[in-house]
């Protein structure tokens, strides 16, 4: 059977979504599990309570993901497939506002179903470390991308130097690194996951101190 390849190259068979795609009840299981992974955690996850939350039937749910590993995968998968950065963070006057704004949008702090993200996560990379990769080197990859556009657009408002910007983006810096791993292993290491105030500490007290002076600071 031809297979079509996901976002993170697990492969799907190309009928799995059936004759006509139904994105209301795909976005129904999607949200199921992401709810149950909440209330019981990875573990207690199975693909007869996902059908039972969702509505629908378990051969609904088997027809589209053949285990529980790849439907997990793809529901933590769609919370890191975030909407566009929205133009007010963008357009922000400052280095400091455009990375609180630009990685609060980014953050599962603004997603109630994702509020622990790194515990399924955790809880993924024992029973299926391929998945847990892939999600992960998604999340450093996708926040390193924006850290890098702040700072693009910091250049272009005369923040910071040209020279600086290449600097902080050169490959082996820490800079930047540092920041992302405390994102990513917010609750290993601070006991809890990030809300909006806790990335405001995190751009105030790590980022902005590791980027260095600004122009206009």
């Amino acid at each position: 059977m031809t297979r079509s390849t996901l976002p993170s190259g697990r492969q799907r068979p190309r009928g799995a979504f059936g004759p006509v795609r139904d994105e209301k009840r795909n976005a129904r299981i999607i949200e199921a599990v992401l709810d149950l992974i909440v209330e019981s955690g990875y573990a207690g996850l199975n693909m007869a309570a996902v059908a039972a939350r969702a509505g629908v039937a378990k051969a609904t749910v088997y027809r589209r993901w053949a285990s529980r590993e790849d439907l997990v995968a793809d529901a933590l998968e769609s919370l890191m497939l975030a909407a566009a950065v929205p133009a007010e963070a963008t357009a922000a006057g400052t280095l400091r506002e455009d990375l609180i704004g630009t990685l609060t949008h980014r953050s599962v702090c603004l997603q109630p179903q994702a509020r622990n993200f790194s515990a399924v996560l955790a809880a993924a990379t024992a029973s299926h470390p391929q998945i847990a990769d892939t999600l992960r080197e998604r999340a450093i990859a996708g926040q390193r991308q924006d850290i890098a556009a702040c700072l693009h657009r910091a250049q272009q408002r005369g923040e910071i130097t040209a020279e600086r910007v290449e600097l902080l983006l050169a490959p082996g810096r820490m800079e930047i690194a540092a920041a992302i791993g405390v994102t990513v292993l917010q609750e290993d290491l601070l006991g809890t996951v990030l809300d909006p105030e806790g990335i405001a500490r995190l751009v105030d007290q790590v980022l902005l101190p590791l980027i260095g002076p600004t122009l206009t600071g």
